[in-house]
């Protein structure tokens, strides 16, 4: 055959899949896709597989998850009692994948998507960005802050979620790391785990070195913590894919002087010293051992400089 016509095959078979499955098996297959595929690519593949999607994210296993990210931020703002269906669907949603919904919340913050728009809530669009209460803006406060830590309270009601909220983690990590140098505090991991302690009264396990200053760029995870080999901080870890992200995670949880920096090493021998896997608690040291390697070396240039 000409080449044209392998290529009308090959178009044939990609539009002509929707027709020949039914419609609830290819919204079955949409639910074993990653949420930002199906939110995103594949509604624009066809009008057949972009009403699969919808259905997808509206009745299948994505619903929670697109009503957190549509939904959750603008009603747990306004401080009113979740009811219960609605904080049963703030729990499915977190039971689905808590890497996503941690996610779908630094993109919320990062791309100002248009979820929260002027209307019966009086909560305007830009005021919505503003992370804290405090900060005003047209006369109007902030609320994307304590919704979040709303949100994680009422998710992970105690502080032994510690473990599976550093698990779920693990995908802001890794955008962070793929946006590179240049991170916010305010999209860091240790923002979600202070807004998230903080709302359940454990003030100790995120401190701020410099006290009686509320700065974003003032907190710090208790050092003692992080050198604890019970530490649920390292059960969630053990879970990571990366020992790159691993160390970059733990950097990230303080603020270190130059001679103390040889502690990241320290900190990864001992969230590790109780995995069960024993070659990747290996690769986080030796990750960790890399990184310090690393800061040193640019230390070293910069003082040079």
């Amino acid at each position: 055959r000409a080449p044209s016509q392998h290529a009308m095959l090959r178009i044939q078979s990609k539009t002509c899949i929707t027709g020949i499955l039914p419609p609830e098996l290819v919204e079955r297959c949409l639910e074993f896709l990653p949420f930002e595929e199906v939110h995103t690519n594949a509604k624009q593949v066809s009008k057949a597989m972009r009403s699969a999607a919808r259905r997808c994210l509206t009745r299948g296993r994505w619903r929670p998850l697109k009503y957190v990210v549509e939904n959750a931020m603008v009603t747990n703002a306004l401080e009113r009692p979740s009811s219960a269906a609605e904080t049963a669907t703030f729990r499915a949603a977190w039971a689905v994948d808590p890497r996503q919904v941690l996610l779908e919340f630094i993109l919320l913050w990062n791309n100002k998507r248009e979820s929260c728009l002027a209307g019966d809530s009086t909560i305007l669009t830009d005021t919505f960005w503003n992370w804290d209460r405090g900060n005003t803006l047209a006369g109007m406060v902030g609320v994307f802050k304590p919704s979040v830590a709303r949100f994680l309270a009422l998710v992970e009601p105690s502080i032994d979620g510690l473990g599976r909220l550093t698990m779920a983690l693990e995908r802001v990590e890794r955008y962070l790391v793929k946006k590179g140098p240049g991170r916010f505090e305010t999209v860091m991991p240790i923002k979600f785990l202070s807004l998230w302690t903080e709302r359940l009264g454990e003030s100790a396990l995120v401190t701020r070195w410099l006290p009686g200053y509320a700065g974003n760029e003032n907190l710090m995870m208790n050092l003692d913590e992080l050198l604890n080999p019970e530490s649920l901080v390292g059960s969630g870890l053990e879970s990571w894919a990366e020992p790159s992200d691993m160390a970059s995670f733990i950097f990230w949880l303080r603020e270190w002087d130059s001679d103390e920096i040889h502690r990241l090493s320290d900190i990864a021998l001992a969230l590790s010293m109780n995995w069960q896997d024993r070659q990747k608690s290996g690769a986080f040291v030796a990750a960790a051992v890399f990184f310090v390697a690393r800061l040193r070396s640019d230390l070293d240039e910069e003082s040079a400089a």
